[in-house]
């Protein structure tokens, strides 16, 4: 029972551990979105720290910047950044599934996706849903918590 105990204890302690480091963590994004809001940062700054804040890649948000100023294919995207297809399809198919880009096809000697950014103002609404998804789990999390101390 003791043996138990202790390793218990020592799974509370390291479970504590890494929820304090992840909150060091988020702290800092926090940090750099006020800053971004004191220093009124253009709306596309604000967003790019934000979606850091949200675990976004900084190669994914930078193949989203760039898309922002022009329509890209893959392989122009691979010629700016230096990456492999394989890397670029990668970050491509989580903007595109977060609803950040959007993909046409357009016709040429073969057919080729073109990718576009979607407006700055139109991410945001993802971005908000998203940090509402966060506080509702939280709040959630905080409301079971909260009736196991009673």
């Amino acid at each position: 029972m003791k043996v138990l105990y202790s390793y218990l204890f020592i799974d509370d302690y390291y479970t504590q551990m890494l929820q304090s480091t992840t909150i060091m963590v988020k702290r800092d994004y926090i940090g750099d979105i006020e800053k971004a809001l004191t220093e009124e940062k253009k709306p596309a700054e604000l967003l790019n720290v934000i979606l850091g804040f949200l675990n976004f890649k900084p190669v994914e948000i930078k193949i989203y910047n760039l898309l922002l100023t022009s329509s890209l294919t893959i392989k122009q995207i691979q010629n700016l950044l230096h990456l492999s297809e394989r890397t670029i399809r990668k970050y491509i198919l989580r903007l595109d599934q977060e609803g950040f880009i959007i993909k046409r096809v357009e016709a040429g000697k073969r057919l080729k996706y073109v990718y576009t950014a979607v407006p700055v103002q139109e991410a945001w609404k993802g971005v908000k849903g998203k940090i509402r998804e966060i506080l509702d789990e939280i709040t959630r999390v905080l409301e079971i918590k909260s009736v196991q101390f009673y």
